[in-house]
């Protein structure tokens, strides 16, 4: 059925809406939150430790090089980093304020 181009995007767009309802329904039962990140959320092209953002970062490249703070690391773990910050910082009211985290672009 995933071969069908007509069918190939209901099926898969299904599965993945169960799934999302499913947890959002046990973390609301053991009373937790599910925070979602943007689907255009740059978290492999984002350094993890000053926050710029690389953007000829190719899927080719496994290790994330900062050149602005010269951090190395493995480009999934960085990435799970940068999500980890995002829901944290969902979560955590300052001054009455959601944090981000901020965002630059490097030059």
């Amino acid at each position: 059925m995933m071969k069908n181009r007509r069918l190939s995007r209901s099926i898969s767009d299904a599965s993945w809406s169960e799934f999302r309802r499913q947890i959002e329904y046990k973390l609301k039962w053991i009373g937790s939150k599910l925070v979602l990140a943007n689907r255009f959320f740059p978290s492999s092209k984002m350094c993890s430790n000053c926050g710029i953002l690389k953007e000829d970062l190719k899927l080719s490249d496994r290790v994330f090089e900062c050149k602005i703070c010269g951090l190395e690391i493995d480009r999934d773990l960085n990435a799970s980093i940068n999500l980890r910050s995002l829901a944290v910082s969902s979560t955590v009211i300052a001054c009455g304020e959601i944090v981000r985290p901020k965002v630059a672009l490097a030059t």
